[in-house]
């Protein structure tokens, strides 16, 4: 059986006032929340893409501070950045408004530390980076 192409994915932290920014999904029944980001296209960079797909998610413009880490899974390679800076109005936009439906919904939402505790983060490996973060951290060294 052959094996299961990678995955390259890029995705962005970006803050504001103690907030994360979130992807709220409900597909198939399932309720779950991810960062903004997306798949790496062929001859893109990680960082080209981050700043790409976070355009066309969520209509903001970035501009990226350090790598935040990068995390790996069984068929996925996800390249996490952390936004300096970032300006726009934010709008749910790109594939995930094309996409929208009562079986696959998409909703930007942002998110203290608290209600991040109780959502399902996906990847699960994220949260203690976010969290570092958001209580005052730099994420390079979770606490679990």
């Amino acid at each position: 059986m052959p094996l299961e192409p990678r995955r390259l994915r890029a995705a962005i932290v970006i803050i504001e006032g103690g907030r994360l920014l979130l992807m709220h999904r409900i597909k198939q029944g399932k309720d779950y929340y991810v960062l903004p980001g997306g798949n790496i296209k062929k001859n893109e960079t990680p960082a080209i893409a981050c700043v790409r797909e976070t355009r066309e998610e969520t209509g903001l413009n970035v501009w990226l501070g350090d790598k935040l880490c990068v995390l790996e899974s069984h068929n996925r390679t996800e390249h996490v950045f952390v936004a300096r800076e970032h300006r726009g109005m934010l709008r749910l936009g790109g594939p995930e408004l094309a996409k929208l439906s009562p079986d696959n919904h998409y909703e930007l939402a942002w998110l203290d530390a608290d209600a991040l505790r109780r959502v399902k983060l996906r990847p699960k490996s994220l949260l203690p980076y976010c969290l570092a973060l958001l209580e005052g951290g730099d994420g390079s060294t979770p606490q679990a």
